[in-house]
C-alpha cells in the first residue's frame, strides 16, 4: 500500500498516517538499534542461519552482543543466544537485565509477526533487503532478533566469570576526538580501574567500532553503559505518537516519563496540548505529536523502546477519523443499505461510522463541470468517517476506503437542477425516498441544500453512466408532488398595521408556537413559508395526496380567521431588554393575562416584540389554536388583556436611563481575558437589574441565543461594543479601559519568574482533580504555574505572581494543619449518616470546613452524595478504603468536632435503627399506600417509624410477595409491624367475587348518595369509610356497557354482601310497575321540600317512585310510576292517592282589604303549617299590595320637625303629640282573594274556625291611628317591662298596637281597631307616658 499511496494524486501531500510513516522511515537512519554481533572466530566461517546478516555493515546503529565462553571441557564453539536492547514486553519498562541479557536462559519463544501501527506506515513487506523502521534484517518489529532454527541445537549455558558483551557504534555516534576530555584509551583505562570488568575497543566491519566487555555480568553492563555515556555523542530523536496516548506517556503527575528518564538517562520532552496544535476534542489516533528524546545512542534507544512499548499497549484498539475524504463520496463508500461497510466489518473487531450525508451544511457541493472534466471535490474536516476497533483491522479498512476514494475520484460526476424548495424533502429524507433505496435503484446520490439557504439547486452525484438515471428519478419524484398556495394576507385586508405586516406577524407567531409543524404532521404535508424579509405572504403547501392539501389549506384559513389583527399587538422594545423579557416576563404575562410574547432572536437585533392573546387556556399543555372568527365580546377581551400586558412590558423601560452605545478598542489578544473579566463583573449585578450588553468578537460572526453580550456586530476585530443605561455603560467602559491598560503593563512583565518550595505531599491538592485547582489559579491570577517535584514555578506579572504565591503558600499552611480521622462504622449505617442526597454530610462539611468520605458502596446508595463527587486528591485511593471506614479530613479543630458530631449521630442512628420486615402481597401495596400516599403517611405519623415500601420495579418472590422494611426505635418498629401484619393478614384472607347484575339494577343498589350500598356493606360488617367502601364494592362506570360488580374483602364480609345483593336483585326481579295519574301541579306534594316526601314514601313502603320531570309532555306528564313488590306497590299507591286527595284543599274567600291584617305578614301561615299541618295558597292569584305605613309621612304633614334627644325636655301633653286616625274602609281594595287550605279534614275544620274569628275581628278594625310622641325616649314607657304596658292596653281596648323599634327616626305607633278602641288606646298610651314622666326620667 505504500507504493499505492505514493502514486495517489489525491494524497500527494499525504494523510497524517502517511506523513507519520515517512517520519518513521527517516528517523530509522538515526536510531540506535540492536543487532547480533557475531564472534570474530565465527565471521570466517558463518553458519547458514547468518547468511542474510550481511546488511549490518551499512547500518550505523549501535548493537550489543552477549557471549559466554564455555568451560574447557565443552568441545567446540557455540553461538550465543541473543536478547535485544529494551526487549521488555508492551507497557513494561526495559530493565537493565533486559537491556544486557545473559546466556543460559534456554530457548525463547518466537516473536510475534510484525504489525504496523495504525497511525504509522503501511503494512511492511514480507521480505526486504533494506532495514524496516530502523530494524536490520532478521529482526522482528519489536526488536527481537529473528533466529531460525533456534532451539534445534544444543542448549547454551552461562558460566560464572566468563561473561562477555559487546556494543558497537557508527563513527557518527561517537564524540569527535576534539570534544573528548581524554583520549579513548585513557577513558577505557579509567573505566577498567573502577570496574571489575575489562572493556576493549575493536574495529568492526564497515568502519563500525566495537566495545567488548568481559567479566561479571553486572560489572560488564555498567562498564559498557559508562562507555556509551562518556564516548557516545548526544542524539536527538523525535518519535511521532498518537495524541491520545500522550497522558499515558506522561503518567500521573509525570511519574511515567520521569521514570523512563531515570532508568535510561535520556531527557524526554512531551509537548503540551496547546503546543502540539492538536485540539483536545480531536485527540484520536489519527492525530500525532512528536516526543523529543535527547541522550547518548544507548540511552535514546532505551527510551524510544519504552515509549513505543507503551504506545503498542495502548493502541491495540484504535480510533481513527478520516477527514480527507469528500462528503459527497460517503453514500458510495457506505453502499446501498450500508452493504460495503457491513462487508468490511464482517468477521472483524471493527466499527465503521460513515455520516449519513444528503444535505450539505456549511460547504456546498462543487459546481457541475463542463464537458468531460472531473468535479473538484473537497473534504469536510468537520464530518469525518470514524473507524474504531482492532489496530490491524482498522488499518486494512482504511486502506480499502482510500482505495475506493481513488476510484470514486475518477468515476463520479455531478449534475445540478433547480427544484421547488417545498419538493426537496419529498425526494430524499424523512418524508421522501430513502437515500439507500435511491442509491440502489439509480446508482446515484442526492444532496439537498439546507433550509437556511435560499438556493433551489439540488445536486445529483453518481457515475457518468448512471447520472442520467438519477436525474430522471429526481424529476419523477418532484413531479409526483401536489402543490397549492394560500395567501393569508387576504383574510384580513383592513388590518391597522397593513395586511402584509399582519400576515408576517401571524406567521412569526405560529412558527414560535410550532403550529406549522403540527399542521405538517397532521396532514402529512410540507409547508414552505416566505422568508422574513420577503414581501410575499403566500404559504406553499406540498403533499403527495391532493386531498391532504385541500384539508390543510382549509385548516390554515380557519386558523388565520381565528387570529384577527385585534388578537395581536406590536411593541417597539429596544433589544437591550429582550433577554430580560424572555427570562423574567414572558411566563408572567402568559399566566396573568393569557398573552404570549414573541421576542426576536438575538441574531436579528430587531426591536419588534409581538404580543398575542391566547386566553386562560394558554398555560395548559394541550392549548388549542382558535379557528373561528371571534365575537365582539371576545375582541374586547383581547384588547383589554393586550393593553394590560403592554403596560407591564413598557413599564419595564421607565425605570432606566436613556440607553446608549459605546465602542471600546481592545487588542484581540486580550479578548478571551476580557470575556472572563466581564463575566466576573456582571456576576455581581442584582437580579432586578439588566446587565450591560457586551459584544466581543470578530466582525460579522454569528451569535447564538445563549450569548447575552450581543448588542450588535463589531465592525472590526478589535472593537468591543457596550449597550445599556448611560451610567452603567460609562462605569463598565472605565473598568474595561483600566483592565486593558493593566494587561498591557502585565504583558511587559510576563518574563518575571518566581519559584519556591512546596511540600510534595500536597501537590495533588494544589493541582486538583484533572488539574481543576491549578487551572483556577492560573485563570484567577493570569500567570503560568508549574509544579515539579516539590517546586512551584510561577511566571507572569510580578504583582500577580506574588499574589498567586501567597495563595499557594497559604494553601500549604492550611494543609499542614490538616488531620485525617478514620472511623470504623458498619456499612449498614452509612446511608443514614450520609442523609438524603448527602444532606447530613454536606452540613458537616460546611460547618467544620472538612472533607468526609464514605466508601463508594455508601455513595451509590444515595445518588449525589459528596462521597461520590468529592475530590480524593492526596488521599488513599478510594478502592483501598475499607467498606466500614469513614474518613474525615480537614483542619485539626474542625476535624475533631466533626468526628464528635458524626459519632453522636451514629449513636442516635444505632438507637433508632431497630428494623423489621413484613411480607405482603405485591397487589396489596396500592391499598397500603392509599391515594396520594395518605394511608402510609398516616401510618408513619401514628407509629413514628420509617417505613420503606418497595416500588413497582422491585423484585417479587415466586409467591408474588414483597418485603416492607420498618426502621426506628424498638417501640416504633413493634407498633408499625403489628399494624402492617394485621392489614396483611386481613388482605391475605380477603377474596374477590364478581356478580353479573343487569345495569338497570345498579342505580337501585347504590341508592341516593350511595345510601343503599352503604347500608348493605355496614350490615355485612364492612367499613363505613367512603374510600374503603368504594374499594370493597366496585360498580362499572355509567358510560360503560359492563354489568359486572366486583366485591373484594374478607371472606365473611364478601359473602354477606354478595348474598344481600343477590337477595335484592331476586326481589327486584319479582317487582311490578304501576302508574298513578297525578296532576302535574300536584307533583310537588309527592316530592316535598328537597325530595323529603318521596324519600319517606320509598323508605316506608320499600318502593321506587318515579315522578315525571317538568319537561315531560303528553300522557307521561301525569303518570307517576311505582316500582316494588305487589303488596308494597298497592300500599304506596293508596298512600299517594290519599296525599293527593287530602291536598285537594278547601277554599274560603277573604276580603282583600283585610288580607294582610289577617296574615300578619305571613306569621299566620307559618303557625297554621307548624301547629295544624295545614298549608295555605291562593290558587295562583297575586295577593293585594301591602298598604303603605303612613306614620312618618303623617308626622311630617302635621307636625314639622321632631324634637331631638339632646333637646330640652318638653311637655308630653296631648297638645305636643302627633295623632292621626284614618278610616280603613275608605279607598279599600274591594273584592276577595281565595285562601286554599290543604291538609286533613279535621285540621282544615279547626283552621277554618280560626280564620272565621280572625275575619270577624279584622272587619271590626275599621280605623288605624298613628301616634308620634314628642320625646323618643318615652316610647319605652309605652312598651313597659317585658311588654306589660302595651299588652295591658291591647287587652283593654281590643286593638292591635305596634310600637316601632326605631323610635329615633320619628316613626308612629300604629293602633288598629274600631274607632272607639283606637281613641281609647291613644288615651291609655298618653296616660302611661304622663305617669312615667311624673316619676322622673330615667
Amino acid at each position: 500500500m505504500a507504493s499505492e499511496a505514493s502514486s495517489n494524486p489525491a494524497t500527494a501531500t499525504g494523510s497524517p498516517a502517511e506523513q507519520l510513516m515517512k517520519k518513521h522511515a527517516e528517523d530509522a537512519k538515526h536510531k540506535a538499534t540492536v543487532e547480533d554481533a557475531e564472534d570474530e572466530d565465527d565471521i570466517a566461517h558463518p553458519p547458514p542461519s547468518k547468511a542474510s546478516h550481511t546488511g549490518t555493515d551499512a547500518d550505523p546503529t549501535p548493537s550489543t552482543t552477549a557471549t559466554a565462553s564455555p568451560a574447557p571441557s565443552v568441545s567446540g564453539k557455540q553461538k550465543a543466544q541473543d536478547t535485544p536492547l529494551g526487549s521488555a514486553g508492551p507497557g513494561t519498562p526495559a530493565s537493565f537485565d533486559e537491556l544486557f541479557p545473559s546466556l543460559g536462559g534456554g530457548p525463547k519463544p518466537r516473536s510475534p509477526a510484525p504489525v504496523a501501527a495504525a497511525w504509522g506506515a503501511r503494512k511492511p513487506n514480507a521480505v526486504s533487503s533494506a532495514p524496516s523502521n530502523g530494524i536490520p534484517n532478521g529482526h522482528s518489529a519489536n526488536g527481537l532478533p529473528s533466529t531460525p532454527g533456534r532451539g534445534s541445537g544444543p542448549q547454551l549455558m552461562s558460566l560464572p566469570g566468563r561473561y562477555s558483551e559487546r556494543i558497537q557504534f557508527a563513527p557518527s555516534q561517537l564524540l569527535p576526538r576534539t570534544q573528548l576530555r581524554k583520549p579513548v584509551p585513557d577513558v577505557l583505562r579509567d573505566i577498567n580501574k573502577r570496574s571489575k570488568a575489562t572493556v576493549e575497543m575493536k574495529p568492526g566491519p564497515g568502519g563500525i567500532i566495537v566495545f567488548e566487555g568481559r567479566g561479571p555480568v553486572e560489572a560488564v553492563r555498567q562498564a559498557l553503559k559508562d562507555v556509551a555515556g562518556q564516548l557516545g555523542s548526544k542524539q536527538s530523536v523525535k518519535i511521532p505518537i498518537p495524541a491520545s496516548v500522550r497522558p499515558h506517556i506522561i503518567g500521573r503527575q509525570g511519574t511515567v516519563v520521569q521514570g523512563i528518564s531515570q532508568r535510561t538517562g535520556a531527557r524526554i520532552q512531551v509537548p503540551k496540548p496547546e503546543e502540539s496544535g492538536v485540539p483536545a476534542e480531536e485527540e484520536d489516533d489519527s492525530a500525532t505529536i512528536d516526543v523529543s528524546i535527547e541522550g547518548d545512542a544507548v540511552a535514546a534507544e532505551m527510551a524510544r523502546r519504552e515509549i513505543e512499548a507503551i504506545v503498542n499497549e495502548r493502541t491495540s484498539t484504535v480510533n481513527l477519523r478520516l477527514k480527507e475524504i469528500p462528503a459527497e463520496f460517503y453514500p458510495f463508500i457506505a453502499g446501498p443499505h450500508d452493504a460495503r461497510v457491513n462487508a468490511l466489518e464482517e468477521g472483524r473487531d471493527l466499527k465503521i461510522q460513515v455520516p449519513h450525508y444528503h444535505t450539505w451544511t456549511s460547504q456546498p457541493p462543487p459546481q457541475a463541470p463542463s464537458s468531460n472534466q472531473a468535479p473538484s471535490f473537497t473534504a469536510q474536516e468537520g464530518l469525518p468517517i470514524q473507524l474504531s476497533g482492532d489496530r490491524l483491522a482498522v488499518q486494512q479498512a482504511r486502506d480499502e476506503i482510500e482505495r475506493q476514494v481513488e476510484q470514486l475520484r475518477q468515476q463520479l460526476t455531478i449534475s445540478q437542477l433547480p427544484i421547488f424548495r417545498g419538493q426537496h424533502q419529498f425526494i430524499v429524507g424523512e418524508r421522501g425516498h430513502s437515500l439507500h433505496d435511491f442509491l440502489a435503484e439509480t446508482g446515484c446520490a442526492v444532496i439537498l441544500p439546507p433550509s437556511t439557504d435560499d438556493t433551489e439547486l439540488l445536486t445529483v452525484t453518481g457515475p457518468r453512466e448512471s447520472i442520467e438515471a438519477g436525474i430522471n428519478k429526481v424529476m419523477d419524484l418532484a413531479a409526483s408532488m401536489q402543490m397549492a398556495s394560500v395567501d393569508i394576507a387576504r383574510q384580513h385586508p383592513n388590518a391597522a398595521v397593513g395586511a402584509q405586516a399582519h400576515a408576517r406577524s401571524l406567521t412569526r407567531y405560529l412558527q414560535h408556537r410550532h403550529a406549522i409543524q403540527q399542521l405538517e404532521k397532521l396532514y402529512d404535508a410540507h409547508i414552505v413559508l416566505p422568508p422574513a424579509d420577503d414581501a410575499s405572504s403566500s404559504w406553499e403547501l406540498y403533499s403527495r395526496d391532493g386531498k391532504n392539501i385541500i384539508r390543510a389549506r382549509s385548516d390554515i384559513m380557519n386558523l388565520v380567521n381565528g387570529h384577527p389583527p385585534q388578537r395581536l399587538l406590536h411593541l417597539n422594545v429596544d433589544p437591550f431588554y429582550h433577554e430580560h423579557l424572555r427570562q423574567k416576563r414572558a411566563e408572567q404575562l402568559l399566566n396573568e393575562f393569557g398573552v404570549q410574547m414573541v421576542i426576536p432572536d438575538e441574531v436579528e437585533e430587531e426591536p419588534d416584540v409581538l404580543l398575542v392573546y391566547e386566553g386562560p387556556s394558554a398555560t395548559t399543555s394541550e392549548y388549542q389554536f382558535p379557528k373561528a372568527r371571534p365575537s365582539a365580546d371576545e375582541v374586547r377581551e383581547f384588547e383589554r388583556a393586550l393593553h394590560l400586558a403592554e403596560e407591564q412590558v413598557l413599564g419595564l423601560t421607565k425605570g432606566y436611563q436613556e440607553l446608549t452605545t459605546k465602542q471600546v478598542d481592545v487588542p484581540k489578544k486580550f479578548h478571551d481575558k476580557l470575556r472572563r473579566f466581564v463575566n466576573r463583573e456582571q456576576k455581581g449585578v442584582p437580579a432586578s437589574e439588566i446587565p450591560v450588553r457586551v459584544a466581543i468578537g470578530e466582525p460579522g460572526s454569528k451569535r447564538s441565543r445563549k450569548t447575552r453580550q450581543t448588542p450588535a456586530t463589531p465592525v472590526s476585530e478589535t472593537q468591543v461594543l457596550l449597550r445599556g443605561p448611560k451610567d452603567k455603560v460609562d462605569e463598565l467602559e472605565s473598568k474595561i479601559l483600566e483592565f486593558v491598560e493593566q494587561e498591557k503593563i502585565d504583558e511587559r512583565e510576563r518574563g518575571y519568574t518566581i519559584s519556591f518550595d512546596y511540600p510534595q505531599k500536597f501537590a495533588n491538592q494544589l493541582i486538583g482533580r484533572r488539574g481543576e485547582n491549578i487551572k483556577k489559579y492560573r485563570e484567577e491570577f493570569d500567570v503560568e504555574i508549574q509544579v515539579d517535584n516539590g517546586k512551584v514555578e510561577i511566571k507572569g506579572p510580578k504583582a500577580k505572581a506574588e499574589a498567586a504565591k501567597g495563595r499557594i503558600i497559604a494553601l500549604a499552611k492550611k494543609l499542614e494543619d490538616e488531620v485525617t480521622h478514620v472511623l470504623k462504622i458498619k456499612s449498614q449505617f452509612h446511608r443514614d449518616l450520609i442523609g438524603t442526597k448527602g444532606s447530613q454530610v454536606n452540613r458537616l462539611q460546611e460547618r467544620y470546613n472538612v472533607r468526609v468520605n464514605f466508601p463508594r458502596s455508601a455513595s451509590a446508595a444515595d445518588e449525589g452524595s459528596p462521597a461520590e463527587t468529592g475530590s480524593d486528591a492526596g488521599q488513599r485511593p478510594r478502592g483501598s478504603q475499607a467498606p466500614d471506614e469513614v474518613t474525615i479530613r480537614g483542619p485539626k479543630r474542625g476535624a475533631d468536632e466533626a468526628r464528635e458530631e458524626l459519632l453522636s449521630l451514629l449513636q442516635w442512628t444505632m438507637d433508632n435503627s431497630h428494623t423489621a420486615s413484613v411480607s405482603v402481597a405485591q397487589s396489596q401495596i396500592s391499598s397500603l399506600i392509599g391515594q396520594g400516599g395518605r394511608e402510609m403517611d398516616k401510618l408513619r405519623v401514628e407509629t413514628g417509624a420509617q417505613i420503606d415500601v418497595p416500588g413497582a420495579r422491585d423484585a417479587v418472590d415466586a409467591s408474588g410477595r414483597v418485603e416492607i422494611k420498618i426502621k426506628g426505635t424498638k417501640k416504633q418498629v413493634e407498633e408499625a409491624k403489628q399494624l402492617l401484619e394485621k392489614r396483611a393478614k386481613f388482605f391475605d384472607e380477603s377474596i374477590s367475587r364478581t356478580l353479573e347484575v343487569d345495569k338497570k339494577h345498579h342505580k337501585a343498589l347504590i341508592g341516593g348518595g350511595g345510601a343503599n350500598i352503604r347500608n348493605i356493606v355496614v350490615e355485612a360488617g364492612g367499613p363505613d369509610d367512603r374510600r374503603e367502601l368504594a374499594r370493597m364494592v366496585r360498580f362499572p362506570r355509567q358510560d360503560s356497557d359492563e354489568n359486572t360488580i366486583r366485591v373484594e374483602g374478607h371472606k365473611s364480609v364478601v359473602d354477606k354482601i354478595v348474598a344481600s345483593i343477590e337477595a335484592i336483585i331476586k326481589e327486584r326481579e319479582s317487582q311490578i310497575v304501576e302508574s298513578v295519574e297525578v296532576a302535574p301541579e300536584k307533583h310537588r306534594l309527592l316530592i316535598g321540600r328537597g325530595g323529603e316526601t318521596r324519600r319517606n314514601i320509598e323508605s316506608q313502603f320499600r318502593v321506587n317512585v318515579d315522578i315525571p320531570k317538568q319537561s315531560a309532555t303528553g300522557s307521561n306528564r301525569s303518570a307517576v310510576k311505582i316500582t316494588g313488590q305487589p303488596a308494597d306497590v298497592e300500599n304506596a299507591k293508596a298512600h299517594i292517592l290519599k296525599i293527593v286527595k287530602e291536598q285537594e284543599g278547601e277554599t274560603i274567600q277573604i276580603p282583600r282589604h283585610i288580607h294582610h291584617t289577617i296574615s300578619d305578614n305571613g306569621q299566620l301561615f307559618r303557625r297554621l303549617r307548624n301547629d295544624h299541618k295545614v298549608t295555605v295558597d291562593h290558587a295562583g292569584e297575586q295577593p293585594p299590595p301591602r298598604p303603605a305605613a303612613g306614620g312618618s309621612t303623617r308626622a311630617r304633614i302635621n307636625g314639622g320637625a321632631l324634637p331631638l334627644i339632646t333637646d330640652e325636655s318638653q311637655d308630653s301633653s296631648a297638645d305636643n303629640v302627633s295623632w292621626e286616625v284614618s278610616d280603613n274602609t275608605v279607598d279599600a281594595d274591594q273584592g276577595t282573594i281565595p285562601w286554599v287550605l290543604r291538609g286533613s279534614a279535621e285540621n282544615i275544620a279547626k283552621v277554618r274556625g280560626i280564620l272565621d274569628k280572625a275575619v270577624e275581628q279584622a272587619q271590626r278594625q275599621s280605623s288605624t291611628g298613628y301616634l308620634i310622641l314628642p320625646d323618643p325616649n318615652t316610647y319605652r314607657f309605652v312598651v313597659g317591662p317585658g311588654g306589660s304596658n302595651v299588652n295591658s292596653v291591647r287587652r283593654q281596648t281590643g286593638c292591635k298596637i305596634t310600637v316601632p323599634k326605631g323610635q329615633a327616626r320619628g316613626e308612629a305607633i300604629e293602633i288598629l281597631g274600631s274607632r272607639e278602641g283606637v281613641e281609647q288606646a291613644k288615651d291609655l298610651i298618653l296616660e302611661l307616658v304622663k305617669n312615667a314622666g311624673n316619676g322622673g326620667r330615667s
